[in-house]
This record gives C-alpha cells, sequence and structure tokens, in this order.
C-alpha cells in the first residue's frame, strides 16, 4: 500500500460518505457489482494500481473520467473540484428521479437502442422504457450479439404489452 493508494482511497471514501441519499458500503458494491470486501479494500488503499474496478467506482460516486489518476499520481482536490465537492445526487439533469443503479448504468454504457413499449391501446394503461446499453467501446460483434438478445426480449415485452403469448410473435416475424 502506498501514498497514492491511501490518498485516493480517503478521498473515495470520503465522497461516498458525502453523498445524498446516504451510499453504504453495501449498496455501493451492488452498484458496484464487486463484494463489499473490494469496497473496503479500495477505500482502506489497499490496492496496487488504478484498474477498472477503481475507475468504476470513482465513475459511481460522480468523479470525471481521469480524477482517479490524478489524485493518484500525487493531485490533490483543489476547493471547489468536483472530488473534493459533495457528489451530484441521483437523479439527472433532467430532474427525473432513478435509483443509483440505473442512473450508473447509464452514465457508463453505451447507449444502443431505446424503445417505449405501450402496455395497452389507452395513454393511463402505462408503458414500458427500455434503454438498450452495451459496455463502451465494444466491437461489432459484441453488438450484434447484444442487438440479436435484444430483439428476442422486445418481442416478448410486446407480446407481454398485447397479451399475445410470445410465440405468437416469433411466427409472425417468421
Amino acid at each position: 500500500m502506498d501514498e497514492g493508494t491511501k490518498r485516493l482511497g480517503a478521498q473515495l471514501q470520503a465522497s461516498r460518505e458525502a453523498r445524498r441519499p446516504r451510499l453504504t458500503q453495501p449498496e455501493a458494491a451492488d452498484l458496484l457489482g464487486a463484494s463489499r470486501t473490494t469496497v473496503q479494500n479500495i477505500e482502506a488503499g489497499k490496492f496496487t494500481k488504478v484498474n477498472r474496478t477503481v475507475r468504476d467506482y470513482a465513475a459511481l460516486l460522480g468523479w470525471p473520467d481521469g480524477r482517479a489518476e490524478e489524485i493518484y499520481a500525487g493531485g490533490t482536490p483543489a476547493a471547489g473540484s468536483e472530488a473534493d465537492e459533495e457528489p451530484p445526487p441521483s437523479v439527472p439533469s433532467s430532474g427525473l428521479p432513478l435509483p443509483p443503479a440505473v442512473e450508473y448504468e447509464l452514465r457508463t454504457g453505451e447507449t444502443l437502442e431505446s424503445a417505449v413499449i405501450n402496455l395497452g391501446p389507452d395513454e393511463d394503461d402505462g408503458h414500458v422504457i427500455v434503454v438498450l446499453q452495451g459496455r463502451k467501446g465494444a466491437t461489432p460483434e459484441e453488438i450484434a450479439r447484444i442487438a440479436a438478445r435484444y430483439r428476442k426480449a422486445r418481442r416478448y415485452l410486446q407480446g407481454l404489452a398485447a397479451d399475445v403469448p410470445p410465440e405468437a410473435d416469433e411466427v409472425a416475424d417468421s
């Protein structure tokens, strides 16, 4: 454990603790797709380099790209800088409240497609909003695989909305 990892871990912990609504280590671990021990080790500075997990944790806390590397390399947050301020709340600029897990996924992935699926013929029947995300920098093959999976899921969702069994929708597409 060197000074850079201790400094970065302490800043990440301070950012998590300053978040409103409050974000616990187990919640952060769940959103990150990691264990609580991983989050504890990051905050304690028990890592050897700024890896993808550390970068993803920083992004989850609202840090801009590259800020974790700056802190690790010896940079200190200037008064009023992003790492020194309270991270943004779990509400995007549109003002619509989103759960932290949704906000994180929207921020860290690449949007490939989106759709609104009406649950009935009337406006008050409700609707489902689908945002298809992929990994940033995904290869064309990965995007094609994701798109194929999405088409199958979309037909299923549309079948549920229309009260039509998904098998009937697949026959219509054949």
